[in-house]
């Protein structure tokens, strides 16, 4: 086989793959009055929320359903002549793009980084102008909120809180914890010959140590004193016999001798202190911002109800049955 068929070949099958990969995007979910919705617009839909939501995601189905959705408000407000112009749609767009602190050139160019067509936001900002106008006009809908809905809200909410924060507080590893600060001093010994006498170094530095920051100047002429690091102990899981013995000695203090597998050594008691951990800071949401959530809240059972109604009037084909409702 020549080299020039050979890469004919090999471009055909990369334009079969590229193919292939096209008509999955363009697989058909749904039609809505014979209009198509691919796999392709899903997607979109899924991309366009997470740039208007802050990167809250859509489930495929919750997507589709979206879509559909839009599709109804839309035929519904052109019987009622409700329905959003070009310029309706423009001023909508400016405060989308206002809201994410750019303009409408900038808008375009963060949806064209989702994979997303400006067409795609037109649309869903054309079905909710038309559906704002029904509720006002066609369905008579006040979507509003009493103040004692958001004080009843407010009351709920930091009755959680409060719950939660005790919760918290009664947890034994929010309790305060006694931490005993100590210091190993080493004094090793190469034979058992020497005990006697190493027993007359440890005690001659017991009598100088006067706290951890004595301990290195303690050892000043003593033959291989080693002192080590402070060690920050959790008093619960201190021996209580030597949690004993350091509180009947009291901080600055040395106990012992003991012995250890290279010699003896001493315990240098610098004192204790008590580590609350710090509780939680539970903020609570404004007023405003509860009122906002129970509006938006409302909106959603308000906007659930009647496009329910109005997909009545749409002829819709599940070619995927997975997606049926």
């Amino acid at each position: 086989m020549s080299r020039t068929l050979r890469m004919l070949l090999m471009t055909f099958a990369l334009c079969l793959t590229a193919a292939a990969a096209v008509a999955q995007d363009q697989k058909v979910l749904v039609t809505v009055n014979d209009q198509p919705i691919t796999s392709f617009d899903v997607d979109a839909r899924i991309n366009m929320w997470k740039l208007m939501a802050g990167g809250a995601k859509l489930s495929r189905k919750q997507a589709l359903n979206a879509i559909i959705n839009d599709i109804a408000k839309i035929e519904e407000a052109k019987k009622y002549k409700a329905d959003a112009s070009d310029k309706d749609v423009d001023e909508r767009l400016d405060k989308v793009a206002q809201g994410l602190k750019t303009d409408a050139a900038g808008l375009k160019g963060k949806l064209k980084a989702q994979g997303v067509s400006m067409s795609v936001l037109r649309q869903y900002l054309s079905a909710q102008i038309a559906f704002g106008r029904l509720l006002n006009g066609k369905y008579k809908e006040r979507v509003q909120v009493s103040e004692e809905d958001v004080d009843a809200k407010m009351a709920t909410i930091k009755s959680d809180v409060n719950r939660q924060l005790a919760k918290i507080k009664a947890d034994p590893r929010m309790q305060p914890v006694t931490v005993m600060e100590i210091l190993e001093i080493s004094f090793p010994v190469d034979s058992p010959d020497l005990l006697q006498a190493r027993a007359a170094d440890v005690a001659l530095y017991a009598s100088r140590f006067k706290g951890c920051g004595s301990a290195r100047s303690a050892a000043s002429g003593i033959f291989n004193v080693k002192v080590g690091k402070k060690i920050e102990a959790d008093g619960r899981r201190v021996p209580p016999q030597l949690k004993k013995e350091f509180a009947k000695a009291g901080p600055g203090k040395a106990i012992g001798p003991f012995r250890s597998p290279k010699g003896l050594q001493l315990w240098g008691y610098c004192g204790s202190r008590k580590i609350t951990p710090p509780m939680p800071k539970a903020q609570m949401p404004t007023r405003d911002q509860i009122k906002a959530a129970l509006v938006n809240e409302k909106y959603d059972g308000i906007e659930a109800k009647y496009s329910a109604m109005m997909r009545k009037g749409l002829l819709i084909e599940y070619r995927d049955p997975s997606y049926a409702e």
